[in-house]
This record gives structure tokens, C-alpha cells and sequence, in this order.
């Protein structure tokens, strides 16, 4: 099903980059709904077939798993993130839901899903003979930070550095891929992928992280889930792990909204360079530092561009994102973490207002993968404007082959300007991907929302019934 949002037309985009306040944007509230049009749905599928011959690619793959980050020129990266996984094995699904002449056939998603499953289940029940580095998961039943996937058969990294941390977050996302995967398997007649799925899911247990006094989930610390910090903002992304303990039937009703209550929700406002009050942001549940993704990654699965969270926080969050890059006299707009320009290593970046004092940012470095995620906002034509200019003003940022690099520097009076990060990005391509095949077909949460969990936990976030009329 096409999904249709409120979007401004055609106009109104294409001055978004040319320095128009955005106190002109306020005429979109009464904008009428449309559809992108032919040429930005061109587009789209060119740069989701690009995107998709990257995930799929033996170059950027081994052992059915994802290189974390590959590049041309530089060395490394041939390990994976959890998270990385379960977009991942979405992304097949994706790709055959969009009915493309690029798309995978029914028989291959199959395989490369169940392969995966098979060896997501071999590290978690310990079943894997090969254990160099300790048991591949934690108490048979969650995953760790890294893999690394040139190993024959693929294990978890050596217990130094970040390898062997616990993370919440991730394993979080991974369950709610796994959900997904299992609603789609059981919708169109995979009994075994289903089996696999949820047998993963059957084992995973979230209350390892939990603290019952606090009402609070840690991030996890090496082989430590009661490690790390607290995960205590709403909007650091890591509301994604309340809403799966409860759509797993691990938090009670009364325990999960005492969770959601324990986050920080407060407001905070950018204020622009102008002498108009009115034209100034307020985002009702900020992010610790202003990253594009903490506030939409999660609505790819839960729905809330539906909720009073998606138009105050998401949309604000998005017109901020705008507002900020235009004030700064950027060539586009984009502030979420990624890999530096050129050879740099992962960067935090965000955008105002956040509740840092001094959120994080490489002045100028924007990632594609921002606008991306923006296509479920009603900023859709905005943000296919953003990435078409992109294109056109910063080419570096393009490959024909395999679609965006991770990041590009938008700043016109800086020395690298238009220079490009060297490397592809296994999240920031499995987020452009997931986003254009979200926004197209909307798989996604039509599937997720199949579960029960997910609906009983959508409801009692929002304090409502989901609904899928948009």
C-alpha cells in the first residue's frame, strides 16, 4: 500500500536550500497531501537500487552478514553490529516487498534469512563449536557489540575494547527485526523462518537490564548488562527497549508505563537567527545531543508519526534539523552520527536543541542517512529535495555503484568542503534503505503490528489504539 502524507509542494522544496526563513515553512500545516512526484519517486528507486546492490553485494559481505563499514581505501571494518543484523535480514525483506525489477526472488530471501537466523541461533544456544574468544552470547540469550564475520564460522570479538559490552539498545532492535521477520515469515507461508524467529526471541530476555527500583534500562557494559549508564532519555532512542520487554511480555502494564515515566521528556527550543520570536523550534521531548536518528530510527517500527510524540517531538525535531543547517549556511541538512569526511572515525552529531549543554558536532558534516529517515515525517519533499541537491551540489557523496557514502562536509567556506566520507555505512545504508522501502510500501509496521506485543504496547505508550489509517 502507497503510504500518502501531508507534504508541501513542489515549490516550497526546492527553496529550502536556496535561504528562505523557515518562518515561510509555517504555510505547510495547511498544505495539501500529495504525493512526491514522478521525478523524486525516479530518484528514490534509483538510490534504493543502488543501496540495495550495496547491502547485497559480496563486497560488502561474508558469511550471509554485513561488513560493519567497507571502503575502497582504507582497511578494516569487516565485523558486524547487532543492530546491523537485524536491519540487515529487514532489508531482504524490503527489497523483494518492493516488487522491483532488482528485487530478490521469494526463494532467496528465504535462504539468506534463514542462514542468518541459523547462526544467530547457534551463538545464542552455545550450539557453535568455535568459542575463541568465550561463549558468542550472553547467558544464552542475548547478543553482544561485535562479531567478526571473516571468521569461519563468524564469532564474537576478543574481550578488550567494545567487543564483548551487552547493549540494550541493540538487542532491542534485533527483536524487533525478529518480530518483524516472524509476522512476515508466518504472513506469506515461511512456517520454518517463523519457527527460527521466534525461537530467538523466545530466549531473549530484557529484564537483564532493568533495575525495578529506578524503573530504568541500563545500556549494558562488558559482559555486564547492569553496566553503563542509565538509558534515561525518551528520545535517546532507547525508548525502542521499553516498548519490546513490553511487546514481549516481560514488563507488566503497571512496570512498563512506570518505565516510560521514569524517562527524561522535557522541552527544548532552538532559537534562530532572527529577530522573530515566532520563528523559533520547541521540541517537546528533546534528545540528549539533537542525533536525527535517536528520534525517528524507532518510529520505523513503532508508529509514532501517528502520536502527539510524532508531531511535537519528530516533526519539530526535523524542522530544527532544517532551520539549523539553513542558519548555518549549509549546503544541505542532516546532523546524525556517522563516519567523519574523508578517513575520520565515527563522529556524534546532532543538531540544536538538545539538552547538552554542547551537543556534539564536526561543524559541517552532514550523513544522507538523515534525510532518509525523515521520508515517514511529513518533511518527505524536503528531505528528497535534500538528497537530490546533495547529488547535484556534492557529487563526492554519490557512488553509481552502490549509493551514498556515510557522510559528506556541507560547510561552503570550509577547505574540505564537498569532500565525502570513504566509507559505506552497513546502518547508515540499512536506515536509507528501510527508510525508502518504509515510506513505499510501509512493510515495516504492517507486519511489526501484526504482533500482539506491539499492539498491546503501542496502546498503553500512547495511551490509545494504533490505527492504520495514516
Amino acid at each position: 500500500m502507497r503510504v500518502v502524507r501531508c507534504v508541501v509542494g513542489a515549490v516550497l522544496g526546492a527553496v529550502l536550500l536556496a535561504g528562505v526563513p523557515l518562518a515561510d515553512l509555517s504555510a505547510r500545516q495547511a498544505s495539501l497531501c500529495i504525493t512526491p512526484s514522478a521525478a523524486n519517486e525516479a530518484f528514490l528507486n534509483e538510490v534504493a537500487k543502488d543501496t540495495w546492490n550495496y547491502l547485497s553485494s559480496d563486497w560488502a559481505t561474508d558469511n550471509h552478514l554485513p561488513w560493519s563499514w567497507r571502503s575502497p581505501t582504507i582497511a578494516g571494518g569487516d565485523y558486524v553490529n547487532t543492530t546491523e543484523i537485524g536491519l540487515y535480514l529487514l532489508s531482504y525483506i524490503g527489497a523483494y516487498e518492493m516488487r522491483r525489477e532488482w528485487s530478490p526472488t521469494s526463494t532467496l530471501v528465504e535462504s539468506e534469512i534463514a542462514a542468518v537466523l541459523d547462526q544467530l541461533r547457534a551463538w545464542q544456544s552455545g550450539t557453535q563449536a568455535s568459542q575463541p574468544h568465550g561463549p558468542n552470547a550472553y547467558g544464552n540469550s542475548v547478543f553482544f557489540q561485535w562479531y567478526w564475520i571473516n571468521w569461519n564460522p563468524p564469532v564474537v570479538g576478543e574481550n578488550t575494547g567494545t567487543n564483548q559490552v551487552v547493549p540494550s539498545i541493540d538487542n532491542a532492535f534485533l527483536a524487533a527485526s525478529l518480530i518483524t521477520i516472524r509476522e512476515w515469515a508466518e504472513a506469506n507461508n515461511h512456517p520454518a523462518l517463523a519457527q527460527k524467529a521466534d525461537a530467538i526471541l523466545q530466549d531473549m530476555n530484557f529484564l537483564i537490564w532493568y533495575n525495578e527500583e529506578t524503573h530504568l534500562f541500563k545500556l549494558g557494559g562488558v559482559k555486564n548488562p547492569q553496566g553503563g549508564v542509565n538509558a534515561d532519555y525518551y528520545s535517546n532512542e532507547n525508548r525502542i527497549i521499553n516498548f519490546i520487554a513490553r511487546a514481549l511480555d516481560q514488563l507488566s502494564p503497571a512496570e512498563y508505563q512506570a518505565s516510560l515515566d521514569a524517562l527524561v521528556q522535557l522541552p527544548a527550543t532552538y532559537k534562530r537567527n532572527t529577530n522573530d520570536l515566532s520563528d523559533d523550534i520547541t521540541v517537546s521531548k528533546v534528545a540528549w545531543d539533537g542525533s536525527y536518528f535517536t528520534y525517528t530510527a524507532p518510529a520505523l517500527f513503532i508508529r509514532e508519526m501517528q502520536t502527539a510524540y510524532g508531531t511535537g517531538t519528530i516533526e519539530s525535531a526535523t524542522a530544527a534539523q532544517i532551520a539549523y543547517a539553513q542558519d548555518q549556511g549549509y549546503a544541505g541538512w542532516g546532523l546524525s552520527d556517522c563516519f567523519d569526511i574523508g578517513v575520520g572515525g565515527y563522529l556524534n552529531q546532532g543538531a540544536p536543541p538538545t539538552a547538552a549543554n554542547n551537543p556534539p558536532e564536526h561543524i559541517g558534516v552532514i550523513t544522507p542517512h538523515a534525510s532518509a529517515l525523515a521520508l515517514i515525517t511529513s518533511y518527505e519533499h524536503e528531505a528528497v529535495t535534500n538528497l537530490r541537491a546533495l547529488c547535484t551540489a556534492l557529487p563526492a557523496v554519490y557512488d553509481l555503484n552502490y549509493g551514498f557514502r556515510d557522510s559528506v562536509m556541507a560547510k561552503p567556506d570550509d577547505s574540505s568542503y564537498g569532500q565525502a566520507s570513504e566509507r559505506f555505512s552497513a546502518l547508515g545504508q540499512e536506515w536509507l534503505f528501510l527508510s525508502i522501502a518504509n515510506q513505499q510500501t510501509g512493510f515495516i509496521w504492517d507486519y511489526f503490528y501484526r504482533d500482539p506485543g506491539a499492539a498491546a504496547a503501542h496502546n498503553e505508550m500512547f495511551a490509545a489504539p494504533f490505527s492504520l489509517t495514516l
